[in-house]
């Protein structure tokens, strides 16, 4: 059964990567939260999609370059609505807090390798159910350095599906990806939507014993075709594709 899994949270109706978002996604019925990590200067992993903090908040700091003591005083809910003052960055741990027993957590990696080691410790001391957990990222070697370590863990490798500037359609060759998979021992692979993206290419994989994910799906018809398909989780902004 495909999963309906919430991008960055409930991020329609909340500001994307809080606490709120999650807890509101998990509300309405989402089969899980997705959200971004990165390791700060005091090596803390917090919940944010950017490098920097412009984007959520009125203050730009660099999340590499600044503490965790420095990231939680700025605000980064108003921007989103007033509702949300005071919303504040989280923690990876104040995430694992909030999640319940059955629900899945897709936790991307957006440091480099170094956040690894910081990662595998907060997991391994944490009460959470490794197997709610799927470790995503477009860093092939931040999933494989997961797998030598943590074998137990769930990795997906993210791929974006666009034939764009210099990029090859032959870059996206099922057989040269299959290759990938098994030489970082990943269980899976995440991609977004192509023109290309067919029953027959997905299923190169699922035949292979591999999940396919996909992202980011916002339209019914198009999450009824792939879940028609079988798709192992469909990851959206909205959760209006559960009315399918």
């Amino acid at each position: 059964m495909t999963m309906i899994i919430a991008h960055r949270g409930l991020s329609t109706e909340s500001p994307e990567n809080t606490l709120s978002a999650f807890r509101l996604a998990m509300a309405k019925g989402a089969d899980g939260i997705e959200g971004d990590f990165h390791l700060t200067k005091d090596k803390q992993i917090v919940c944010i999609h950017d490098t920097h903090t412009a984007r959520v908040a009125n203050t730009r700091l660099i999340i590499k370059d600044s503490t965790l003591a420095q990231l939680k005083k700025l605000d980064v809910g108003c921007w989103f609505n007033s509702r949300f003052k005071n919303e504040r960055i989280p923690t990876l741990e104040e995430v694992l807090a909030i999640l319940p027993p059955e629900k899945k957590f897709f936790l991307e990696i957006k440091s480099n390798s170094e956040i690894v080691p910081y990662l595998l410790k907060i997991l391994k001391n944490s009460n959470i159910n490794l197997n709610q957990l799927v470790i995503i990222s477009f860093n092939s070697r931040n999933l494989q350095y997961i797998k030598q370590e943590m074998p137990e863990l769930k990795t997906i490798l993210l791929l974006s599906l666009k034939t764009i500037n210099s990029i090859k359609l032959s870059n996206f060759l099922a057989e040269k990806l299959l290759k990938k998979l098994a030489k970082i021992k990943a269980d899976g692979i995440s991609t977004s939507v192509s023109h290309f993206l067919t029953k027959h290419y997905i299923y190169q994989f699922i035949s292979k014993g591999y999940e396919y994910h996909l992202w980011t799906i916002d339209n019914k018809k198009t999450a009824e075709q792939f879940i028609k398909i079988g798709v192992n989780s469909i990851t959206t902004n909205t959760l209006r594709i559960i009315e399918l």
